[in-house]
């Protein structure tokens, strides 16, 4: 008994370890135990960049820490660290520089070396994160998609609660609104809301206002936020009360201004007389400048004349003006005065003048604000300008953009905005050649920003974006440009590019060969000789890579060109013979292009019909059966072969298309073997499926089959 009771205590306390052990752990130094408290989900082996409480692995947003450095199932603090220079954006600045006190107070040798490496590079990540918007929300598009269905998921629950009012709904609507409050103060955007979504959530939000206010002011002015984020005209008379309120002031003078109307601006105007110097005044102002309107225009410019104002106030008086005409105001003294205020010492009132003059979108402002492009010291301030003028149909703009572009001094962060100015600009297409030139650049930005930019041009003006790319392309030896530049033709997949594409096929860099083989699949060519006769050597040659052949393979058999001479067929034959797994997809490819083919004779099928009776891998069988299904060859051993395939397998989705196949044939067969796809255990689509067929073989079995389910309500 005692033996026994250890044995249980054994195995109790190795699932234990074992469960334990499921997660990398972090390496035990001082270091490694400060980090993990920064980021308690690091005992679990990611970092909640999202901050919604789980690990995502999304396409574009990894919370896993990767095992990158030493492959030894621990998590080195370098590891993290590698992890937070890429993922930074994400990572709230509380705890950056958390991370980044953490290094200045390492102690031991190890630790203190790590803090020598990497601590000037935590200090530019928070420099940047600064410059980026330090308190922003960073979301990837399908972090964005899934918390915007998570909220509405939550507005939906409260929604239909709501409505059926019974007790029983009351924890639902309680849960999915603390949970949808959690989101919002962590900084998510509202999700798209019909007007009875707007309208709950409007009423929920004046309610947590009403009942928070004394108590939870955290909650109360994520509340007063969201009511100015919502537009809600009717929460006006509640946000007024709190206009006077020194620990909601500020916040409720913001939720005004993006309210706007009459009534917001009349009761902004109010508070504004009479308000002393400070930063209550401050943003009343600015939120003045967000509603617009004649009395906000008077006011504003007001406060210009008479005594001095203190700097922080005059640049919000810029802002408020740049706001106003933003806002569609075409006020000629606000015009004037942001003029005199591009000469002003401080960049940040520079950019503000200059977006504010931007708006008029006149040949005047273009005329004004151009030149300055060339002057302009602040780097700042040219990046404003920039995007100010990006929409410009100025002759001119392009040209200044594309000059500046190639100079020599030019930063890699003002490169990426002329990069995306010009793609963004209608006369965009003459810098076309400009902006081909930094799809080889070493920066990732600016590459990327070339990619995106062509793309949008390509739209413009299709011929002139494929000519600049072809001539680069053949006067380049350049790896980096020629891997990126093939990667854009693969995505554009323009015929007009066929001879670069087909020239790129020598190349001795395997990307860029990936990429053109990519291409020709995409793009297709209709009966082209040369095209097909590149792709067949590329689908032999045992020196290639895998994903080469592989994409030359898809190339032979979305084209589907073959002829006595070329005998393609041949070649795909070759690719079912391969025997190592790390050829598995060619062989899928190989099989797949054979039914595309249209070619039908004894080596074909009998190649197809031995993948089927002696292949283990499922998804070669069933590619092998509908390739045979879109050749439909005549032949009673076929046939056999199928039949026997199908009474071995228990997968129905595999039974289906065999039966699809055998029904294609006209095998009689297919009356005997389709009452086993029929039985209660199957789903209706297999049974509509089924049902099809029979209907096409049209003898007295397959008639009594369709009779003997005609009482089955799913179908």
């Amino acid at each position: 008994m005692k033996k026994n009771y250890l044995i249980l205590i054994s195995v109790i306390i190795f699932t234990l370890l074992v469960s334990v052990s499921s997660y990398a752990k972090v390496v035990s130094t001082t270091l490694g135990r400060e980090f993990t408290k920064i980021f308690p989900p690091l005992s679990e082996n990611y970092i909640d960049l999202n901050g919604n409480g789980e690990m995502d692995r999304l396409e574009d947003m990894d919370e896993k820490i990767p095992d990158s450095r030493v492959k030894d199932d621990i998590i080195q603090v370098q590891e993290i660290l590698d992890f937070i220079q890429v993922n930074f954006r994400f990572i709230d600045m509380d705890k950056l520089k958390s991370v980044r006190d953490a290094l200045r107070n390492a102690s031991g040798e190890i630790p203190e070396l790590i803090s020598l490496n990497y601590s000037s590079l935590i200090d530019s990540i928070i420099s940047e994160k600064e410059r980026l918007g330090a308190n922003d929300l960073y979301l990837t598009p399908s972090a964005m998609k899934a918390a915007k269905e998570k909220m509405t998921g939550f507005i939906a629950t409260m929604l239909n609660a709501y409505r059926k009012e019974e007790q029983q709904y009351e924890k639902a609507f309680s849960d999915a609104n603390k949970e949808l409050f959690r989101m919002i103060e962590a900084g998510y955007p509202l999700p798209d809301l019909n007007s009875d979504d707007k309208e709950l959530l409007v009423n929920l939000t004046i309610n947590t206002i009403i009942k928070e206010k004394n108590s939870n002011t955290k909650k109360a002015l994520t509340a007063i936020r969201t009511l100015g984020r919502l537009q809600a005209k009717s929460a006006i008379p509640y946000l007024e009360e709190l206009l006077s309120s020194p620990g909601y002031s500020i916040e409720t003078a913001i939720a005004l201004g993006n309210i706007g109307g009459n009534e917001s601006r009349q009761i902004l105007v109010d508070k504004l007389e009479g308000e002393e110097p400070g930063n209550l005044k401050n943003t009343l102002i600015m939120a003045l400048g967000k509603t617009g309107g004649d009395d906000s225009v008077k006011l504003i410019l007001s406060l210009l004349k008479g005594e001095e104002n203190e700097p922080e106030t005059e640049k919000t008086i810029v802002s408020a003006l740049s706001s106003l005409s933003i806002k569609g105001v075409r006020d000629k003294k606000i015009y004037t005065i942001l003029t005199e205020y591009l000469k002003n010492d401080d960049p940040e009132i520079r950019i503000l003048a200059i977006s504010g003059i931007a708006a008029y979108k006149s040949a005047a402002a273009s005329a004004l604000l151009l030149p300055i492009l060339k002057t302009e010291k602040s780097e700042e301030v040219q990046v404003a300008l920039v995007k100010s003028l990006s929409s410009d149909n100025n002759p001119g703009t392009v040209p200044a953009f594309s000059n500046l572009l190639l100079g020599a001094e030019t930063s890699d962060e003002l490169k990426v905005e002329l990069i995306k100015g010009i793609g963004k600009n209608e006369n965009g297409i003459k810098a076309v050649a400009a902006v081909v030139t930094y799809l080889g650049s070493k920066n990732y930005e600016v590459r990327n920003s070339a990619s995106e930019s062509l793309k949008n041009l390509y739209r413009q003006n299709g011929p002139v974006v494929i000519g600049g790319i072809s001539r680069k392309i053949n006067l380049s030896t350049d790896k980096l440009f020629l891997t990126e530049a093939s990667s854009l033709l693969a995505r554009l997949a323009d015929p007009v590019s066929i001879v670069t594409v087909l020239n790129l096929l020598g190349s001795p860099f395997p990307e860029v060969k990936k990429n053109a083989t990519w291409t020709l699949y995409r793009m297709s060519p209709p009966d082209n000789v040369k095209v097909v006769a590149e792709l067949q050597k590329l689908v032999t040659s045992e020196t290639e890579p895998v994903e080469v052949r592989i994409n030359a393979v898809r190339a032979i058999g979305s084209i589907g060109y073959d002829t006595d001479r070329m005998e393609v067929w041949k070649t795909l034959l070759t690719t079912l013979k391969l025997k190592d797994q790390k050829y598995r997809m060619l062989k899928f490819y190989g099989i797949e292009a054979l039914g595309s083919m249209g070619r039908v004779n004894p080596e074909i099928t009998g190649s197809l019909t031995t993948v089927i009776a002696r292949e283990s891998d499922e998804s070669l069988k069933l590619a092998a059966v509908n390739s045979l299904r879109n050749l439909s060859p005549s032949d009673p051993n076929i046939a056999k072969i199928l039949t026997v395939s199908f009474r071995r397998s228990n997968d129905d989705l595999y039974r289906i298309s065999v039966l699809e196949a055998l029904g294609d044939m006209g095998s009689e067969v297919v009356s005997d073997l389709a009452p086993l796809l029929l039985s209660k255990e199957s789903s209706p689509s297999i049974k509509n499926r089924v049902i099809y067929v029979l209907s096409h073989i049209g003898d007295e079995k397959s008639l009594s089959a369709l009779l003997d389910v005609v009482d089955d309500t799913e179908i």
